[in-house]
């Protein structure tokens, strides 16, 4: 199952978001295209968890 998140590169730092998602691809399948973010899982429920986490770890990178 695959779902997608339309990322606005206006609000997020696209370097940041990079090294955010590129930490993630050792555990999960996601990756970026265009302004699509696309996470794979095994449930809805568990994407939206990937996402909320990817999200949380993106805030702890930009505030470093």
């Amino acid at each position: 199952m695959e779902k997608i998140f339309k990322i606005e590169k206006e609000i997020y730092d696209k370097d940041i978001l990079k090294k955010a998602i590129i930490d993630f691809e050792e555990v999960t399948k996601i990756f970026l295209e265009e302004n699509n973010l696309i996470i794979s899982g095994d449930t809805e429920e568990e994407i939206e968890e990937i996402f909320n986490e990817l999200m949380n770890y993106y805030i702890g990178l930009f505030n470093q």
